[in-house]
């Protein structure tokens, strides 16, 4: 069974003057949220007060009526244009060649930088790997080279 509503909610939801005062609320956040430039707030809360007075298939006819109205506006163009811009903007837009890489640095011979700079040796590159003084550097040595030995136990590197 549904949970009992509180009195609160009763007389929110189910009185036209706890209802009048809900929507204004709701309004007051769509334009605080909005600023009042987008029209699609106001017909989202529209369809949705539409909805709930009208059950049945008018609230879904409503809706389509108000996303074809939406979809012809101004501000519509204008989203588009944005998100379309914005899409152009992530694809690279190269006119050179690309150069072909042959040495890799990695700055830092810690687990990590000792891991990048192993698995980019193993792929065929030259690896200039740089820390901040010999002993660190050693170990990240070491670390590749541990990994190696181990490797060629397993049979898994030639």
């Amino acid at each position: 069974p549904p949970k009992k509503k509180s009195l609160v909610n009763r007389i929110i939801e189910d009185t036209p003057p706890g209802q009048y005062v809900m929507w204004n609320k709701v309004k007051q956040m769509v334009d605080k949220n909005s600023g009042g430039h987008y029209p699609a707030p106001y017909a989202i809360v529209d369809c949705v007060k539409f909805g709930l007075a009208n059950p049945g298939d008018a609230k879904f006819k409503h809706e389509r009526e108000e996303f074809a109205k939406l979809a012809a506006t101004k501000e519509s163009d204008a989203l588009i244009g944005i998100f379309d811009g914005m899409n152009q903007m992530k694809k690279p837009s190269v006119t050179a060649d690309p150069l072909s890489v042959k040495k890799v640095a990695v700055m830092g011979a810690g687990l990590m930088g000792a891991g990048i700079a192993q698995v980019t040796a193993e792929k065929g590159y030259q690896v200039l790997l740089k820390d901040r003084d010999d002993a660190s550097l050693g170990r990240g040595i070491s670390y590749m080279t541990d990994n190696w030995d181990k490797k060629l136990k397993r049979k898994r590197m030639t």
